[in-house]
């Protein structure tokens, strides 16, 4: 088994596979958030799981002992490890509609079910190709380096992957097309792996030949993408389609109604006259004059129009997607007069920087169901947007409601929106309705909508005396006005509590049980964390602080520097870079025989509770020092520790290469996955990320206690 080619063809193929993983790892979760309209409850269940499959599949890899076998299973799944991320998009799309039902929003545990099933297959090949290369390399003459060499070529593929999607795929092509480089380089790895003797040799040519050749007919001659994406709206013409880092962009038309959908969620349809009266002539007529405005969003959809009733002399219009502005002016012939400024960006960082004063500022936006838009209704933001305001200005933004029934959930998310702008505004307006229309201002404000309209000689369709006399009642208003809790904690940008509650609202709507799921999860953690021994808690708690930092950093970077979008390659690829050069440096250690013991991962142990302490003292008082720089230094650095640790591990339980890598493998992505569950969906938006930070502290002191009593009875 001893092959000199050995020394090229599996490192190639390992970066293949870091090169595929990343690659599919972006894709998938991203068309089941396009599918399923995602948000982080989403993406943190799709992470875990797929850190949870790929830790099972190294670990069964282990049980693997046969030179031959091992081999065999290192070509056979690089092969199929190319064509599964194509078959699993296709397969998504189809049964969308054909498991659920059609316009069905389908709850967690469905959800769940499908997510695992699906991504079995490619999860626990991936994850036991990583345990068999360790084996073939071990087979190959390099015995205890094997574990880290695989650890190092793995990250490099990773690194590729981050980057050559983040920064040339996601730009020119879609969640499958994407897919079609990663499957060649796939093939072009299990072509390396062919093996002696011309039979076999001439069979796994032949193999990769005709895998070549299908995925050339998929590209040239077969619009897959076209094709699949139909299933998902049908009896309905897809106009346009397009991807951004955004999500995808889908315009549809039935009859004379055109539709705009982003990341599966409905933007609006045209005409949307009802919704756009409501965002800007509750808010509006308050104003004894309106001269200049800022919009953030839903400018596309007509609000621009409604605005301009008043005379407004100038109105900035900010929006974040520029393919929904392209997609506007395309399909809706969407003309804007001068006075109107548009401007592509984040509405955040724009209010962050001009040096203009509004008299209004309307925020057409989702509710706060993402940490991305919670931005949006935080105290910052709030006195942001007051800043800019003049004298007496009005801030104007809607979220879902219902007007008879308020739950305990949504009572405490309208709380703390109100609570939040009460904060930073003296009068704070909620209008009941479909979305309960908030306006916050230091003037007084009326609920006498139909007057002020009238007062201004506004022509409306919807907002009028005629239909207001029903909705904006005395009753209606003092039913929601009574269901504010004054205690309900105010937004903050590291404290997301509306995001939270809004999240609450959302689970809510399935009727689903989550203790029996939560529980079993959590007594499996538990049980598989104490019967390991203590460098594999080690590993464990160091997998389980990376994630946990990966989402924290990406926060953080999001909160400061507007759309992580923006960010989030040169992110990746500098954690990814990290764990290459933490690797590469462990390696090197262990090649000069240096002393790896117990010591060695208590140092590295201490090195990250220090890292995690600095990282809270610049979140807390150097801010400024939080630009692009910063922020990749912290990520390289994170990305080190965790990739020297791994090596080391290795090395110090080493007894045979399947199952060493097997069960390392297994617990630094049984960590990585729990982290991405609990604080992404949990601990981040309930005590924010100081107090994130603080229980990783407690977590990494706890593993150094042991460390050093596992030190001192060894001695």
């Amino acid at each position: 088994m001893a092959r000199n080619t050995d020394t090229f063809s599996v490192p190639f193929a390992i970066t293949a596979l870091g090169i595929s993983s990343v690659i599919t790892q972006i894709t998938v979760i991203r068309e089941f958030i396009n599918v399923f309209e995602g948000n982080e409850i989403v993406l943190g269940i799709l992470f875990s799981l797929w850190l949870l499959l790929t830790g099972l599949g190294a670990w069964l890899g282990k049980f693997i002992t046969s030179s031959r076998l091992q081999m065999f299973l290192l070509r056979i799944s690089l092969y199929l490890v190319a064509f599964l991320p194509i078959f699993h998009i296709v397969l998504i799309r189809f049964l969308r509609n054909e498991l659920f039902i059609r316009g069905e929003l389908p709850g967690i545990g469905p959800l769940i079910i499908w997510a695992l099933v699906l991504l079995l297959p490619y999860c626990i090949l991936s994850g036991g190709l990583l345990t068999l290369a360790c084996s073939v390399l071990a087979f190959s003459g390099f015995d205890k380096r094997s574990i880290g060499r695989v650890y190092f070529f793995d990250n490099i593929g990773d690194i590729l992957g981050g980057v050559i999607f983040t920064f040339v795929l996601v730009r020119f092509c879609n969640n499958l097309t994407a897919l079609y480089i990663p499957a060649l380089f796939c093939l072009m790895g299990f072509l390396s792996l062919k093996p002696d003797g011309y039979g076999k040799g001439l069979f796994y040519s032949s193999l990769g030949l005709i895998g070549l050749i299908s995925l050339f007919c998929i590209v040239w001659f077969i619009n897959l993408n076209d094709i699949s994406l139909r299933w998902l709206y049908p009896h309905q013409k897809i106009v346009d389609h397009r991807e951004s880092p955004y999500g995808r962009l889908v315009v549809t038309q039935s009859h004379d109604q055109i539709s705009f959908f982003e990341s599966g969620g409905h933007l609006f349809s045209t005409p949307n006259t009802f919704a756009n009266e409501e965002i800007v002539h509750y808010a509006l007529p308050q104003l004894p004059k309106v001269e200049s405005v800022l919009l953030v969003s839903g400018g596309m959809a007509g609000v621009v129009d409604e605005i301009l009733k008043y005379d407004v002399g100038h109105l900035d219009y900010v929006e974040l997607d520029p393919a929904i502005i392209s997609a506007g002016m395309q399909h809706l012939d969407v003309r804007f007069p001068p006075e109107v400024h548009l401007h592509r960006g984040d509405g955040r960082k724009f209010i962050q920087k001009t040096d203009k004063k509004y008299d209004g500022i309307i925020l057409d936006l989702p509710a706060p169901g993402s940490l991305q838009l919670n931005r949006f209704y935080t105290l910052e933001f709030f006195k942001e947007a007051g800043s800019v305001l003049l004298p007496g200005g009005v801030i104007c933004f809607g979220v879902p409601g219902a007007e008879n029934y308020i739950s305990e959930d949504q009572a405490r998310f309208l709380s703390t929106l109100k609570n939040t702008l009460k904060q930073v505004f003296k009068n704070v307006l909620i209008i009941p309705g479909e979305r309960n229309i908030f306006i916050a201002s230091d003037s007084p404000l009326s609920s006498d909508i139909a007057s002020l309209i009238s007062s201004r000689k506004i022509e409306t369709v919807y907002v009028n005396e005629n239909y207001l006399m029903g909705r904006v009642t005395p009753e209606r208003l003092s039913f929601v006005e009574g269901s504010i809790i004054d205690n309900v904690p105010v937004n903050h940008d590291l404290r997301p509590t509306a995001f939270f509650y809004r999240m609450r609202v959302w689970l809510g709507m399935f009727q689903e049980n989550y203790r029996i799921i939560l529980i079993a999860v959590f007594l499996f953690f538990v049980l598989y964390f104490f019967r390991i021994g203590i460098v594999r808690k080690a590993i464990f708690s160091t997998g389980f602080t990376a994630s946990s930092m990966e989402v924290v950093i990406l926060l953080c970077y999001q909160l400061l520097h507007g759309s992580v979008y923006t960010g989030i390659g040169f992110i990746i690829a500098s954690f990814m870079f990290g764990l290459a050069v933490g690797s590469f440096m462990a390696n090197r250690a262990i090649s000069k025989n240096r002393a790896i013991n117990i010591r060695s991962v208590l140092e590295i142990e201490i090195a990250i509770t220090v890292y995690i302490v600095l990282f809270m003292m610049m979140l807390f008082w150097w801010q400024a020092l939080l630009g692009n720089f910063g922020f990749a230094v912290l990520t390289v650095l994170i990305g080190a520790l965790t990739g020297y640790e791994f090596p080391i591990a290795g090395r110090i339980l080493f007894s045979s290469p399947w199952e060493t890598a097997g069960s390392l493998y297994a617990a630094d992505l049984l960590g990585a996955s729990l982290g991405a569950l609990i604080v992404s969906l949990f601990v981040i938006p309930v005590f924010g990320i100081y107090y994130t930070c603080s229980l990783l502290i407690v977590f990494k002191i706890l593993i150094i206690v042991g460390l050093l009593f596992r030190r001192r009875t060894s001695i």
